[in-house]
């Protein structure tokens, strides 16, 4: 059973659009299929540009008829406010910006969990679902291998609810977890942090992301051309790692991204995230070749070791 802790944070990106068009607009930019989408649903995805590169991920939350919002751990709303507002043209839809970060808790462990939900009066929810009351959201998020209920405090009222609850938490001793644990929960469950180390330079299939955040059977929408050439060819150039790292204290100080280079010198891929394992040692995900069949590179002077990839992968 999972241990009961829990972690802080402000999403960096919250958008909500509204309007008679909304859904319709963002099923023509999201890389998800949001056509189908119920009041009360909630789908992860991409917002991608016309190379089909990745330019942030959101989290979409049906809070109405004419209702979405979206909402990102690490890519900033400015980001996702400026991606959409470049392509809405003739559609009946407004976007809004929060001028500040909701306040939000990443609760884990099923009986931390459930009390949460019991001391804010939401209903546990189901996949892909989402719970509201006042002001806050309960839905399950994207932290690696673990399970993580996502509390979101959507407006003053619910940030408020937050606040308490954080309090209360933190008085029942349950562990607050910190920011290298959430990173090596990422790592170790293969999760890309996009917008923390991931994103501009990359295409969601380089990050295993095709899966759970790439629909191919929808119609038309910012980059789908190249989601299309790429699923038809069956693999890309470039492949996520997660990788073990020697030296312990000089892996801390690393200035992200780092080359990876093979014995000749050779530039194999990159290094972008590193943490601390609850495990032992320093653990890492980096983008690498996929024609490269070493199992170990060097990033500055240190020693990278790769691990076995996962089958399929």
């Amino acid at each position: 059973m999972q241990k009961s802790s829990f972690y802080k944070y402000r999403p960096s990106g919250f958008v909500s659009v509204s309007g008679p068009d909304a859904l319709e607009f963002l099923q023509g930019q999201f890389s998800n299929d949001l056509a189908k989408m119920e009041v009360g649903q909630v789908v992860y995805g991409l917002w991608l540009n016309r190379k089909g590169k990745i330019v942030a991920d959101s989290f979409a939350l049906r809070q109405g008829e004419e209702r979405v919002a979206l909402l990102s751990y690490f890519c900033e709303g400015a980001a996702i406010f400026d991606r959409l507002d470049a392509y809405l043209i003739m559609e009946d839809a407004e976007l809004e910006k929060a001028s500040e970060a909701p306040l939000a808790c990443s609760v884990f462990g099923d009986a931390a969990q459930a009390a949460a939900c019991e001391r804010l009066g939401l209903k546990l929810p189901q996949l892909g679902e989402f719970s509201e009351s006042e002001g806050v959201v309960a839905f399950w998020g994207r932290r690696g291998g673990v399970s993580s209920l996502e509390l979101v405090g959507i407006d003053t009222s619910g940030s408020v609810c937050i606040e308490r609850l954080d309090a209360l938490i933190s008085e029942s001793g349950v562990e607050s977890l910190s920011c290298n644990d959430l990173d090596a929960f990422a790592i170790e469950g293969r999760v890309p942090q996009i917008g923390k180390g991931f994103g501009e330079s990359d295409l969601p299939q380089e990050l295993g992301l095709e899966v759970d955040a790439v629909s191919f059977r929808k119609g038309c929408y910012l980059g789908q051309e190249v989601m299309a050439r790429l699923h038809a060819m069956g693999r890309v150039r470039k492949g996520l790692r997660v990788v073990s790292i020697e030296n312990v204290d000089t892996a801390s100080g690393l200035a992200l991204p780092v080359d990876l280079l093979d014995e000749a010198g050779k530039r194999q891929g990159s290094l972008r995230s590193v943490a601390y394992s609850k495990s032992g040692g320093v653990v890492g995900l980096a983008v690498v070749s996929s024609g490269f069949s070493g199992r170990s590179l060097a990033a500055g002077d240190l020693l990278v070791e790769l691990q076995e990839r996962e089958e399929g992968r």
